[in-house]
């Protein structure tokens, strides 16, 4: 330090560069203007005192006292060295995309093969060959700072974190959550370095706006091939594990049409056997379709199908093509409860169509006499079926769907009737009322709990049964419908149905309710043959026909038109009847690691919530290990269960919900844990995405070929963030020692001429 530095404590910048100026409370243009005042004052003072000593001392005090009178003003003016200081510390962002996207190796980088995203991002970042990169240009004018992104953020703090393993793509938490944490801090610019797709959280747009609302410019930087080679995927199938025999099964299916924009086939087989197929129209927005697929298994137990896209034109790889799915058909007997007043045609035909079936335990309770029953079908725990129609909830559930045939309403008591619609609307059983001369309205049915679930409207009034024969025509664009799909062909199922055999009986009613749908009509004149609609949990039809038998003896023997006809009717009908104890996952494929939520509900036979049980959940993953889970009551949801579980592991998982201490069977679900596919979905760069991001937050976009010019772009906004935190750094003078010095040595000095002049 210099002895000017030491005098008045400043810097040597502050001497070089700084600016004397005066912050005292005083004005210094009025103590400028006073010192003539004083002056001329001090010399009216002082004037007597040029007679008592010589001219040449009277002057020497008069100048020192002057000149002490003017520093004291100096020091009252508030003396100030002020300098003007930028921002010595300027931070820039740099966000990494570390999605699994990343992963795709399609950048061409001068090498052999292409590289993969993440390592064109390295690249930049870290520079190969002559080019520095981003982290060592960028640290010349200020600190850099790296982030990775996916669909979380986080600090990198080495390279072995550049991974592209993220399952999702966030882009804007990621701008959102780095500025953040960046608040009140130095921010010259942000550096975002992705091939632009995202899959969950806020738009791109909303990312760049989040910059542009802090003036921070954002300079994109795009890597991967805009326009990534043909390639049909099967990305993700999804199906019940488990079905019930000739039980149709719903198939969700994930796939990916990468740069094919015509119509496909997809195909689902068994083997050489095709069981169903569709024609899939891409859509215009994105390379990922959800396609639903329905068939009826073909083979009893375990058995494997598949998944298939035909192979495109140009297509390179075709090993994704097709995916395999397991499905095991359950040996679990559907009960049905079958009310006949008589025993007619109907009744015999219809019972030994279920009957032989072995999906159905048909229970007959058909009416032989006064209070007198014949049962068929019924177990030892059914044996109250000898008094008549169930007396109890607990005794009702015990089937899953209904059949009332030609029994009259004075058969039920109210109490029955009323327990009829609860079984439908609160259990969610299936109820069927078939024609004939006691059944709908000339039956009394007329104003009953029954007929408020019917689909049709029913009077007192309605005409007389009929036994003509005519011919059931289906209704315009009902074919498909699941009671009416006799084939998984569509057009083989309309033939079929044109073919079908006359019917024979009819039972007259109002019409069609608003919101049920008609299936079947009489031709010509339309009168109703069969409707459907659901009522609160469950489902019910109305066949007004008692004739349905001809169906059956019009037709040779090996031809099952008739039994296919009345076993997907009451398999529709029953499909919302509730178990006392059901369990559920609130997804069927889960990402590793990610919490599955477990949930139960636990009923009484009566079908009354069961709340604070113990209810236990066994896991068991895919390499066979087993774990208890306990499940909590919801306490805000009667009988209902929950639980977390976190797995580990891909692959299936099964769960068995049991309730400890109670009557009840357990039950299974299934779930399967695997990597999610959005990453793998619409894989191209989507450089106007990025182009936007930049525009809206006045940066620039850079093709991974032009990134080197960055630095110098950046170099810029580093530059103009710290001029713009320019601000002034006052250093007082009036403590420095220098001041000190000559106001003391002033005083001195008046004092020796005064000592020597004999004045004081």
């Amino acid at each position: 330090m210099s002895w000017l530095e030491k005098l008045f404590n400043l810097s040597p910048e502050s001497i070089h560069d700084g600016q004397l100026t005066f912050t005292g409370l005083v004005p210094a243009r009025i103590l400028i203007l006073a010192l003539p005042l004083l002056f001329a004052a001090i010399w009216f003072a002082y004037r007597t005192v040029s007679q008592r000593t010589t001219t040449k001392a009277w002057r020497t005090i008069l100048a020192l006292r002057l000149a002490l009178i003017a520093v004291l003003l100096f020091l009252l003016a508030g003396p100030t060295m002020r300098v003007m200081r930028s921002r010595s510390e300027v931070f820039t962002a740099v966000l990494i995309d570390t999605s699994r996207s990343m992963a795709t190796p399609d950048v061409e980088a001068g090498s052999a093969a292409p590289i993969a995203r993440i390592d064109a991002a390295k690249q930049v970042l870290l520079g190969s060959g002559t080019n520095e990169g981003l982290v060592k240009a960028l640290s010349k004018n200020g600190k850099v700072l790296v982030y990775g992104f996916d669909e979380n953020v986080r600090r990198i703090t080495s390279n072995e974190q550049l991974k592209a393993d993220g399952l999702f793509t966030d882009i804007f938490r990621g701008v959102r959550d780095m500025e953040t944490e960046l608040r009140g801090m130095p921010l010259a610019a942000v550096v975002l370095i992705s091939d632009g797709g995202r899959n969950m959280g806020g738009t791109t747009a909303d990312a760049a706006q989040v910059l542009a609302a802090r003036g921070v410019p954002l300079y994109t930087v795009g890597v991967g091939n805009p326009n990534p080679p043909n390639d049909y995927e099967v990305v993700s199938v999804v199906a019940p594990k488990r079905v019930r025999r000739d039980s149709e099964i719903e198939v969700q299916i994930t796939v990916r049409h990468a740069g094919y924009k015509d119509p496909f086939d997809m195909t689902i087989s068994r083997g050489q056997t095709v069981m169903a197929t569709r024609k899939v129209v891409p859509s215009a927005d994105t390379d990922l379709e959800q396609i639903k697929m329905v068939f009826t298994p073909d083979l009893e137990g375990k058995a494997t199908y598949t998944v298939s896209i035909p192979p495109g034109k140009d297509e390179k790889n075709t090993t994704n093509n097709k995916r395999d799915f397991d499905v095991e058909i359950r040996d679990d007997r559907l009960p049905v409860l079958y009310v006949e007043g008589s025993p007619r045609l109907e009744y015999r035909f219809l019972r030994r169509a279920l009957y032989n079936d072995p999906d159905f335990r048909l229970v007959g309770l058909l009416r032989i006499g006064d209070k007198r029953f014949y049962v068929q079908g019924a177990n030892d725990s059914e044996a109250f079926l000898s008094k008549g129609f169930p007396t109890t909830p607990e005794q009702l559930n015990a089937f899953q769907a209904i059949i009332l045939g030609d029994i009259e309403t004075g058969y039920f008591s109210p109490d029955q009737l009323k327990m009829l619609r609860d079984f439908v609307s609160t259990r969610g059983g299936g109820l069927i009322m078939l024609g004939g001369v006691n059944s709908f309205g000339l039956g009394n049915y007329a104003n009953t709990p029954v007929a408020d679930m019917l689909p049709m409207q029913i009077t007192a009034k309605d005409g007389a049964y009929s036994d003509e024969q005519y011919k059931a025509k289906v209704m315009q664009g009902i074919v498909a419908h699941p009671v009416m799909q006799l084939s998984l062909d569509r057009e083989a199922n309309r033939v079929l149905w044109s073919q079908a055999p006359p019917l024979v009986g009819l039972t007259p009613v109002a019409g069609i309710k608003p919101g049920a749908m008609s299936l079947l009509t009489h031709e010509p004149d339309n009168k109703p043959v069969l409707a459907v609609q659901n009522f609160g949990e469950g489902r019910v039809a109305a066949f007004t026909s008692g004739g349905s038998w001809y169906w059956r003896v019009s037709v040779p023997s090996t031809v099952e038109f008739y039994e296919k006809f009345w076993r997907q009717l009451v398999r529709w009908l029953a499909v919302g009847a509730k178990e006392q104890l059901t369990a559920e996952t609130d997804s069927d494929v889960y990402a590793p690691t990610k919490p599955v939520i477990l949930r139960a509900t636990a009923l009484a036979k009566d079908l009354h919530p069961i709340d604070d049980a113990n209810v236990i959940a066994t896991v068991t993953d895919p390499l066979g290990n087993h774990e208890d889970v306990t499940m909590d009551w919801i306490l805000s949801e009667e009988g209902v269960y929950q639980a977390p579980y976190v797995p580990q592991d891909e692959g299936d998982y099964r769960v068995s919900v049991r309730v400890e201490g109670a009557d009840v069977k357990p039950v299974e679900v299934d779930f399967r844990v695997s990597e999610p596919m959005v990453e793998s979905a619409n894989v191209g760069l989507k450089e106007d995405a990025l182009k936007d991001m930049a525009k809206i937050a006045h940066g620039r976009y850079y093709s991974f070929n032009e990134a080197n010019q960055l630095p110098d772009e950046i170099a810029k906004s580093v530059a103009a963030e710290k001029m713009s935190g320019i601000k002034p750094e006052d250093k007082e003078l009036g403590d420095s020692p220098a001041l000190f010095i000559l106001v003391f040595g002033l005083m001195i000095a008046e004092w020796i001429v005064r000592r020597r002049s004999n004045l004081s």
